[in-house]
């Protein structure tokens, strides 16, 4: 297909689907730029304290950080809706953004020995700064490529599936290199004797030497610094961005244009929405790593638990999304609040040592994960639709740089919520997990807010907006006549950007 039969917004044309292959190609650069964040909360922030960089000093820098893309984001959103390129108006931002994002990225994972909280702060920064450059533009695009209800489901699905497939990709590294080693350095040539050893001399091997956070951390750096450019330039050549139409009556400055977001209201319940479930998730990812260690204790298990997870989240998407095109997406999204919710309350209650029992409750928990940030996206795209048609004018990046600044804010401040919280209740990240209990060790009641700060409080925020999901109005028949407007007004005023 080629630049001038994608997805151009002549009426009806724009509603039909791109092929599957161009969406593979777009959804496959999220795979490794995703990867630039989570890791902060899941490896980073455990490493760092083990550095002894404190916790409250930490949750301050990523707080704060996070805030700056309050200024950033818009920014951002405004001057790539107004780009004017013959690549497109969102290409050449994620390309100068791209080397920023992997240069701070290597330094955050791969610190000097002698690291410091202002190392640490600038580079998060710097970190924060790249992944806006990259990821709004990226989502804006995204939204731009169909006005279809279901087919911005799809594209939304294979982006989330991508997004938790680099964390499989990345947690097979571990693991893989611990089965290397342990095969490669037992003496025994009795198969039965070395499969008895497997479960004892594997766990020492991953905590010793695979399992590691300085080590997967190494190798996380060298994954994404190969993948990243690979898949960005992958998706930028073989996808291009749509034409689009405008039909605008008047310009409107910065100012005039955050106030009508502002009176989008299905726009703002998504926001709301994905800014609790956000905030929740990434105070879970926060406490992620110092749960499976000090309360789990099985710390060196801590790779095999993430492989599971993420590959509980990836597929689950399918059947999730699958259900929201018989109820809806905002009736799918409050069920699956529900579903994470109901799996969480068991947390707590897994006993000292349970690891089994804990990879099963935890997959039943991520079965819903991916699929809840992928509906979210594709009903934020259907709010620009509704924004289209009141001002006339294309503005995706606009709200999704509202959406970005939100999300990242909400995320930072749900995990430095947690990460001070578990320090306010005596929480030391640095003291023996077999210790608990004892003078030397942490407390018991110390590791009970730990559990429920990773798994009971969070969960808990999702009921206070399951009103908002119940009662959300732009229905896939509501958007299906808004489009069918829009279409009829475009052929006979719009004019087409570049």
């Amino acid at each position: 297909m080629s630049e001038g039969e994608i997805q151009v917004d002549r009426g009806d044309a724009q509603r039909q689907p791109i092929s599957e292959a161009k969406v593979i190609s777009y959804a496959s650069m999220y795979l490794p730029v995703s990867m630039a964040l989570l890791p902060v909360a899941l490896y980073v922030i455990p490493f760092y304290a083990e550095l002894g960089i404190p916790l409250y000093v930490m949750s301050a820098i990523i707080l704060g950080a996070r805030l700056s893309d309050a200024f950033t984001d818009p920014l951002i959103g405004v001057l790539s809706d107004n780009t004017k390129t013959p690549w497109g108006r969102r290409k050449p931002w994620i390309l100068l953004g791209t080397p920023l994002l992997m240069l701070s990225l290597y330094k955050l994972l791969v610190p000097p020995a002698d690291v410091t909280a202002w190392y640490f702060g600038t580079w998060s920064v710097l970190l924060y700064f790249g992944y806006t450059l990259v990821a709004l533009p990226y989502y804006a695009w995204g939204a731009e490529m169909s006005t279809s209800y279901e087919f911005r489901t799809h594209i939304t699905a294979r982006r989330e599936q991508a997004h938790f497939a680099g964390y499989l990709c990345f947690n097979f590294l571990p693991l893989t290199a611990a089965l290397v080693i342990y095969f490669s350095t037992t003496s025994s040539t009795d198969l039965s004797s070395v499969l008895a050893n497997f479960s004892t001399e594997f766990q020492v091997i991953m905590a010793e030497r695979a399992g590691n956070i300085a080590v997967i951390l190494e190798w996380l750096a060298t994954f994404v610094l190969i993948a990243i450019p690979v898949t960005v330039l992958f998706a930028l050549f073989t996808v291009p961005e749509p034409q689009l139409a405008t039909i605008e009556r008047q310009q409107r400055g910065f100012l005039a244009s955050a106030k009508v977001v502002t009176r989008n209201g299905p726009y703002v319940r998504v926001v709301v929405t994905y800014m609790v479930v956000g905030g929740g998730i990434a105070m879970t990812a926060a406490m992620s790593y110092f749960f499976v260690k000090h309360v789990i204790n099985a710390g060196e298990l801590y790779p095999i638990f993430l492989l599971v997870y993420y590959g509980a989240s990836v597929f689950g998407v399918a059947p999730w999304t699958k259900l929201s095109k018989r109820l809806g997406k905002h009736r799918t999204m409050l069920y699956g609040l529900l579903w994470y919710a109901f799996w969480s309350s068991w947390i707590p209650f897994i006993p000292e040592g349970e690891f089994v029992l804990f990879m099963v409750v935890m997959c039943f928990k991520g079965s819903v994960v991916g699929a809840m940030f992928a509906l979210l996206a594709s009903m934020a795209a259907d709010t620009v639709d509704v924004d289209f048609a009141r001002t006339g004018k294309n503005r995706a990046g606009l709200y999704f740089s509202v959406w970005g600044s939100l999300r990242k804010g909400t995320a930072a401040a749900g995990g430095a919520l947690g990460i001070a919280g578990a320090a306010f209740f005596g929480f030391d990240p640095l003291v023996d997990p077999d210790l608990v209990g004892t003078a030397s060790g942490n407390s018991t009641t110390s590791l009970m807010w730990l559990a429920c700060l990773y798994s009971i409080i969070p969960a808990s925020l999702n009921f206070l907006i399951l009103p908002m999901l119940s009662g959300y109005p732009l229905t896939e028949e509501r958007q299906k006549r808004l489009r069918d407007r829009l279409d009829r007004k475009i052929a006979r005023l719009g004019r087409f950007e570049q």
